[in-house]
């Protein structure tokens, strides 16, 4: 009598979009934010597609150390931007460093939470990319200068996107912060707003009176009425729906062509609010807490950007090189100089 086979049911024949479908409803349980949960579930399914044809066949006994290692030198060797990406179009260029590293580390954290539920873990020997050491160069005045005077602030659209620029100048927030923030958080008696950032944590970003001016300005004269009563974002479109990354995208990036300010970014705003801080006599634990880094080593990182901008407004303000005295010598001058007696 034939027996019927036995399925194979070992833990390596478990199919990869299953595996990645339990560990996003795991982060959902854990309380991370809708942002990190897509972000995570974008990178997990292009690492899915690159080890399989179709999603629903790749399998986790199908994945090994050096299938791992191959994904990412395939990312390092792309040479086309935003490919697939929901709200931007596919552009020519290298992936950046930070970009891959980002991968990585979604990669390492789902292979941790394999290893916990009992599966092996084919990320454990991955190594993130070196970081670059070049320092990031934060707008200027003048470029500041240029993006505000794009803005027409007496206009609705005008006037939530200078309002955005200001509290993203004055308070540091990521994107994904901006397009959270909740009218019924924003007090602008104390010149404050709770935000959640990463992990859904909470915290108090503070700004100044110009920044609550800007609030003031578009929640009483422009802020379009909530299309659904419980839409209580403080940033709604012109049609009264919450803002999206893509909306908020959308308007830094008119913001970039109307300004010329070219290398204009959400996150070259909190760059330039940290160095600026500092350079204003903020403390480090502040800026900490501003930022919500867990980590005090993160935010040390701004002290050499700091560094830098000091140095190239010395540049400019050299006591020495601008003053208009007669007796201040030029090196290679054929007069000799005058010798100590």
């Amino acid at each position: 009598m034939k027996t019927r086979p036995v399925p194979d049911r070992t833990m390596g024949q478990a199919k990869l979009s299953t595996l990645i479908d339990y560990y996003l409803g795991d982060m959902r349980r854990r309380g991370c934010t809708d942002d990190s949960v897509t972000t995570n579930a974008r990178a997990l399914r292009r690492f899915a597609a690159f080890v399989g044809q179709d999603l629903d066949d790749a399998r986790l006994s199908e994945i090994g150390p050096e299938r791992a290692g191959d994904y990412v030198s395939d990312l390092q060797r792309r040479k086309v931007r935003w490919k697939d990406h929901p709200n931007r179009n596919p552009v020519p260029g290298k992936l950046s460093v930070y970009t891959i590293r980002k991968e990585v580390r979604i990669l390492k954290g789902f292979g941790t939470w394999l290893e916990r539920e009992g599966f092996e873990n084919p990320f454990s020997r991955l190594v993130l990319p070196k970081e670059p050491k070049h320092l990031v160069r934060v707008l200027s005045d003048d470029e500041i200068d240029l993006i505000l005077r794009s803005i027409n602030p007496r206009s609705p659209i005008g006037s939530r996107a200078y309002a955005i620029v200001l509290f993203m100048l004055d308070s540091g927030p990521r994107l994904s912060e901006v397009i959270r923030a909740r009218l019924p958080d924003l007090d602008l008696e104390t010149r404050q707003i709770r935000v959640i950032g990463k992990g859904n944590k909470e915290r108090i970003l503070p700004f100044g009176s110009r920044t609550g001016k800007a609030f003031l300005n578009y929640i009483h004269l422009h802020r379009p009425a909530p299309m659904l009563r419980d839409y209580d974002q403080l940033f709604l479109s012109m049609d009264g729906i919450p803002m999206t990354r893509g909306s908020l995208s959308s308007v830094l990036g008119r913001l970039k062509k109307a300004s010329g300010v070219e290398r204009l970014h959400a996150h070259l705003f909190r760059h330039t609010f940290a160095v600026k801080y500092l350079m204003n006599g903020g403390d480090l634990i502040t800026l900490q807490r501003i930022l919500g880094h867990e980590s005090l080593e993160v935010t040390k990182r701004y002290l050499s950007l700091t560094h830098a901008q000091v140095n190239l407004r010395y540049e400019s303000f050299s006591p020495v090189d601008h003053m208009q005295v007669g007796g201040l010598r030029r090196f290679g001058n054929k007069r000799s100089l005058a010798t100590s007696p």
